[in-house]
């Protein structure tokens, strides 16, 4: 008779060569626990990322392109020159509009929340701008090797 275990568990810390079936339960097994963490590790960087390295940007300081699409020459930023504050209704509605929101104004919220919202849509516009002249840059210096490039410079942060 051999001393073999009775139960039909699988003992994760026996020293024997496991059976096939043992081995793909421990792979698939240690496959969820892995794909468990790095999502949860995943989520809490994201969330301390937002905490501690990610503020709205203030709605006193933004400001928003008086001529849409805004120029996007090589080189340095070209600045939005309308300040958020100071910019008429009809022109944030244009903007939101070329931006895709076709809700400007929503009667629903207060203008403190529209105008968080205008602010987030200058700040993404911003960001597309610069990714765009970037990889314009990138495209012609490394693949073409056009020379005497200017290189894209960001735009002053609000």
């Amino acid at each position: 008779m051999t001393n073999r275990p009775t139960t039909s568990a699988v003992d994760f810390t026996s020293s024997r060569a496991p059976s096939i079936d043992e081995f793909a339960l421990k792979v698939v097994f240690m496959l969820i626990v892995w794909t468990c963490l790095l999502a949860f590790v995943n989520k809490l960087c994201q969330a301390v990322a937002r905490k501690f390295w990610s503020y709205p940007v203030p709605i006193t300081s933004a400001s928003i392109p008086s001529k849409l699409p805004h120029p996007n020459p090589q080189g340095s930023a070209v600045s939005f020159d309308i300040p958020l504050m100071q910019a008429t209704d009809e022109q944030i509605g244009a903007f939101m509009k070329f931006r895709g929101c076709e809700t400007w104004p929503d009667e629903k919220q207060s203008r403190d929340i529209a105008l968080r919202q205008v602010t987030h849509a200058a700040a993404e516009y911003k960001g597309f701008l610069y990714e765009e002249r970037t990889m314009k840059w990138i495209d012609d210096h490394f693949r073409l090797r056009l020379p005497k490039l200017k290189y894209p410079y960001v735009d002053s942060h609000w």
